[in-house]
């Protein structure tokens, strides 16, 4: 009977996945039947998860249908959280046992707690927060006072599963939520103290980086007393969780915790206790990746105990952590620097070596993958004088590289079970139009070691330069013909990513008189490459991937700046013209079809964020497009214009129109602030002018912050590029006009638009520097909109444009009898000691600061009694005083 119930629901199963309409007219009999069966303890565990599975697929393929029954979301969260109480762990010796237990070597059979966990993640991510988390929340507040510790294990483990799909409704409960699980650290049970620290793991990632950024002085400290915990297996997770809230830490948050967390880590590494060593010298990993010079002080505690576990023999069980430690060792090595770890660099890579070249590392050691991390990290800090070590690194990703994924095509009935069954083999079954099903098999073990290979690959060349030109060759006979690998993105895109850095390895080595770097050969390099790039790009069928490749293919194309045997052909060009043509034409078409979706019926709050993620994944294909034509531009000044006016000025005309989505408009834009910005210096840019100029004044006033600020970078370019026949006294007033109106504007400083309104700022200066007229009155508003700090960049350009005007006394500026003055050295307080500016500058103010000291005093005496003193800081105020004495 058994058995013909359990044919029946993997038949209702296979329903629910391909044809759900079928099920719609009797869907509430069928959930209510399956959560009977789900929820019956007396029925065999296959049958129960057979049930869930069904409310699983439903709520995965028909999410605005599961959402609009009533009790689907009511009834089938309890199902799995019943399921997550049927936990084993009872007596001592079964705790005992489980705290020995390995985690990543746990009994593989599949357990109702793991069904009820895996459903609630997919229920989450499939219906949403505003859905899930009302009914999961009114179950697991009762269940955390709760004497029964396998509940308040499953309200823990609960609110872990579900972060990734309730994300935005847990946000607004964040501090509450991580309060609570927090106090669990210290719970009686050492599951339920496993389970908390789990959890805030899996937070840490899930809302990172503001979870760090607000919540830091409450899960730290509290991670480093877990690291006391009497459970091994505990303490071995508190590391853990370290190493989570690590990935989104930045280094000013960590760094109060450096002393007692680094000692507390020590502590655990002494341990003679396998699994908390191999987390704690991961979590040290981590520490050092993020603290970066912060971590100096610690390193000389640190290094001898890491080289000596590189040196540690033993069987297997000693493989991850000797694996570990390399990671940690190159980590490290990479944060505090070439010249605290250039001593020790040399005997590390030669026990790498060793480990290398010793007893035949097994296929599955995972000492390989982790040595050539270790090696590129070793390379990025050594830089030039990792060169020696490449005949050993080099030659086996070359051949990782060349692994074939052995990609097997079958009927899905033929008996190819074999193949499946091997290690690493996976397969997929599929409906090949005119074939019918097959059953693709490929392994999968090949394809990320290929994968890894490319990418440590990449890596060598962009971080050796020069260094890497012997190996150009060997390496681009392989990675080239990678660009079109059909088989895995990541293949593709580290193979296209390698591209612009083996031709800047040729042009280095070129102009530097490197034996065997000739023009011709940088030429050939380049055509070799070309084909590849071009049909990959036109073949490209996954978006993320293809922004990655424009973004790598606008790097390569900028060379032809460094070197003339690196530019482009006529044909090339025009080839390069018609793919930019192609790739934009299929973007707007996507545009077009996702607003048919977005008009259609049913369209929820999920479906329309999941459209709001292509939509923004498709903006950022087009601005790489852009930035791609901007290459062409930048190299190729006016002889790119007439590829540009046969084939993209049409679209980019049609882009710029008022009807044109913000993005699109934007990117017009930016195309035009690229022909001005290229092409004014022979007059080329005038004739389009008429038609972008109107549009620059028009857009400069847009809803969308991101049209405004191409539209003001425009002005700004043509104040800074254009000659006066071009760019005309009423033109510059009328530019000037809508300038002050978007610095001026209520909402100009939001956060949602600063960085448009610092581009303003900007152009205002340069309009100020080109027209008298304009500086009478600019420079004085210009001041007052002064330290900018959005766009970084433009923040720079500015505040550099202010240092200029200071050493060349503007009265216009500065005020006849420098009444202005006290507001500048304010606002050069705001700068000192920022991002803001760079080094350069810093030196230039603190040369001003000094004269002003010497030849004004009384300027700075009286600077306390000033309106806007009370704008520095303490910081401020002392990084002041220090440029003034240093």
């Amino acid at each position: 009977m058994e058995d013909e119930c359990r044919d029946a629901l993997e038949v209702f199963v296979e329903v629910a996945e391909s044809q759900t309409k079928f099920l719609k007219k009797h869907l509430d009999a069928c959930v209510n039947g399956m959560i009977s069966i789900a929820s019956n303890t007396n029925l065999d565990d296959s049958l129960r998860h057979l049930a869930l599975e069904f409310l699983l697929t439903i709520a995965e393929g028909a999410p605005t249908l599961a959402r609009k029954m009533p009790r689907f979301c009511a009834d089938t969260v309890p199902v799995a959280l019943a399921m997550m109480l049927e936990l084993e762990c009872n007596t001592p010796e079964e705790l005992a046992e489980w705290e020995n237990e390995d985690e990543d070597e746990e009994d593989t059979e599949v357990t109702n707690y793991d069904v009820g966990e895996e459903a609630l993640d997919r229920l989450a991510i499939a219906l949403g927060g505003k859905a899930m988390m009302p009914v999961l929340f009114a179950i697991i507040q009762d269940w955390f006072p709760s004497e029964d510790w396998k509940k308040r294990h499953a309200a823990l483990m609960a609110i872990s599963q579900s972060g990734e799909g309730c994300e935005a409704q847990m946000a607004k409960q964040l501090e509450l939520i991580v309060t609570t699980i927090v106090t669990r650290f210290g719970d009686q049970h050492p599951r339920v103290r496993w389970a908390a620290i789990n959890t805030i793991g899996q937070m840490s990632t899930d809302f990172g980086p503001s979870l760090q950024a607000k919540l830091h002085s409450s899960v730290l400290p509290a991670l480093v007393s877990a690291m006391d915990d009497g459970c091994k297996r505990v303490q071995a997770h508190a590391a853990a969780a370290v190493i989570n809230f690590c990935e989104h830490c930045d280094r000013k948050t960590l760094n109060p915790y450096l002393q007692g967390l680094l000692g507390k880590l020590m502590q655990l590494l002494s341990t003679n206790h396998r699994r908390v060593q191999e987390q704690a010298v991961t979590a040290v990993a981590s520490v050092a990746d993020v603290a970066e010079s912060d971590f100096i002080p610690f390193y000389d505690a640190f290094i001898p105990g890491l080289k000596d576990l590189l040196r540690a023999t033993g069987g297997k069980e000693l493989r991850m952590l000797r694996g570990k430690a390399m990671e940690c060792v190159s980590l490290i090595g990479v944060a505090v620097g070439k010249e605290k770890f250039g001593p020790d660099a040399k005997e590390v890579m030669e026990l790498l070596i060793q480990t290398q070249q010793g007893v035949e590392l097994d296929a599955d050691d995972p000492q390989v993958s982790f040595m050539l991390q270790a090696c590129a990290r070793i390379c990025k800090c050594l830089g030039e004088h990792f060169q020696p070590y490449l005949p050993f690194v080099i030659p086996p990703l070359l051949t990782s590289a060349q692994l074939d994924p052995e990609l097997h095509v079958t009927d899905v009935d033929d008996d190819d079970g074999d193949v499946e069954d091997e290690e690493g083999m996976e397969s997929v079954t599929v409906n090949i139009r005119g074939q019918g099903n097959k059953r693709i098999t490929i392994r999968t073990s090949a394809l990320e070691e290929k994968a890894t290979a490319c990418s440590m690959l990449h890596s060598y060349i962009a971080d050796l330069k020069e260094a890497f030109f012997p190996y150009v060759n060997d390496v681009a006979r392989i990675l080239v013909p990678l660009i079109k690998f059909p088989y895995m993105d990541d293949v593709r895109t580290a193979a296209m990513m390698a591209m612009p850095e083996l031709l800047d390895s040729c042009i280095i080595a070129l102009n530097k008189g490197t034996a065997g770097a000739t023009a011709d050969l940088v030429s050939q390099l380049l055509n070799f490459m070309l084909e590849p790039i071009f049909d990959q790009l036109k073949a490209e069928p996954d978006v993320e991937t293809l922004s990655c490749q424009l973004e790598a293919f606008g790097e390569l194309i900028a060379h032809g700046t460094k070197c003339d045997a690196a530019k482009f052909a006529p044909q090339q060009m025009h080839t390069c013209t018609e793919v930019i043509q192609m790739l934009m034409k299929e973007s707007i078409e996507r545009q077009g079809e996702r607003e048919k979706r977005r008009g259609g019926e049913d369209v929820d709050d999920d479906e329309e964020e999941e459209l709001e993620g292509e939509a923004e994944r498709e903006e950022i294909v087009m601005q790489s497009l852009v930035e791609v034509a901007g290459k062409m531009f930048e190299v190729y000044k006016s002889a790119f214009l007439p590829y540009f006016d046969g084939m993209l000025m049409p679209i980019i005309s049609a882009m710029l129109q008022p009807t044109a989505i913000p993005a699109n408009r934007s990117a017009a834009l930016c195309v035009f602030d690229d022909v001005i910005e290229h092409c004014s210096a022979d007059g080329a840019s005038t004739r389009y002018l008429e038609g972008v100029f109107p549009a620059f004044l028009q857009y400069a006033a847009d809803q969308s912050t991101d049209v405004r600020q191409a539209a003001v970078y425009g002005i700004g370019i043509m104040a800074e590029k254009c000659n006066d026949s071009a760019f005309t006294a009423a033109m510059m007033q009328q530019a000037a006009q809508a300038i002050v109106m978007v610095v001026e504007a209520p909402t100009a400083w939001d956060d949602s638009s600063a960085s448009a309104t610092d581009n303003a700022v900007s152009a205002l200066g340069k309009l100020c520097k080109r027209s008298p007229e304009i500086a009478a009155v600019g420079w004085v508003r210009w001041l007052q909109t002064l330290p900018l700090k959005t766009d970084k960049e433009e923040a720079r350009n500015v505040h550099t444009m202010l240092v200029e005007q200071v050493e060349a006394s503007n009265s216009k500026l500065l005020g006849v009898n420098h009444e202005r003055l006290p507001e500048v050295i304010i606002i050069f307080g705001q700068l000192l000691g920022t991002d803001l500016i760079d080094e350069g500058l810093r030196a230039r103010i603190s040369h001003l600061l000094k004269q002003v000291h010497s030849g004004l005093p009384a300027v700075l005496q009286q600077l306390p009694t000033h309106p806007k003193f009370s704008l520095l800081t303490e910081d401020n105020r002392r990084e002041l005083e220090k440029a003034i004495s240093s």
